[in-house]
């Protein structure tokens, strides 16, 4: 399977939403949902793709505030979060104490479980829990990519100093599911360019 990857960012978090695509058949997902979800529409019919789904990395605001324009767009697809995070999208419950409350409810909410596999039409996904920055914290796995939210960027790691962060359990996951990887493994973060698995072990200051 040949992977397409295209990438939008918005202006006001420099958000990363992404445009995956099975170059062969056109089936795609949308991997996050930032402030200016226009973009990754607009990409997906330039590209004249069949979204089948939006998979959320996690549940802060900015990596879910376009879901409600996505539905418009591409009609009632499954949205796919890890469990821990399931009610932030289902009933608004927000994620994080130190914000007010979210506007989002949507239906049709479906799963990402840690060793599993998500399919999306043509598309399949590995499912690694990597948790710390948020408790449902995933990193989604596919054809040489890694999707690792707010993770691990290039140089740098995920914040966790909200209330529901565990610092200790993020760096865990980084060296346990992301450092495992190959190095050539191409990592496409919440934020920021992309990078590499064997850059990020060799010159990632928070991992040394």
């Amino acid at each position: 399977m040949k992977v397409r990857v295209e990438v939008t960012a918005d202006r006001r978090f420099g958000t990363n939403s992404y445009l995956v695509e099975d170059e062969a058949t056109h089936d795609a997902v949308v991997v996050d949902s930032n402030l200016e979800p226009e973009l990754v529409i607009d990409a997906a019919r330039e590209r004249g793709v069949n979204v089948r789904a939006i998979l959320l990395t996690h549940t802060d605001l900015d990596h879910i505030a376009g879901l409600h324009e996505l539905r418009e767009a591409f009609g009632s697809i499954p949205i796919a979060v890890h469990d821990s995070e399931r009610d932030v999208v289902e009933r608004g419950r927000p994620l994080r104490r130190e914000f007010g409350p979210i506007a989002t409810q949507v239906d049709n909410v479906t799963r990402l479980a840690d060793g599993e596999s998500y399919q999306a039409g043509s598309l399949e996904f590995e499912v690694l829990h990597t948790p710390g920055h948020s408790p449902g914290g995933v990193t989604l796995k596919i054809n040489g990519y890694l999707f690792t939210g707010d993770a691990l960027f290039a140089g740098s790691i995920g914040r966790s100093d909200f209330a529901n962060s565990d610092g200790g359990a993020l760096i865990v996951g980084i060296r346990t599911k992301l450092l495992a990887q190959p190095d050539e493994m191409i990592v496409y973060s919440g934020h920021g360019p992309a990078t590499t698995i064997g850059r990020e072990r060799r010159m990632n200051p928070f991992l040394s």
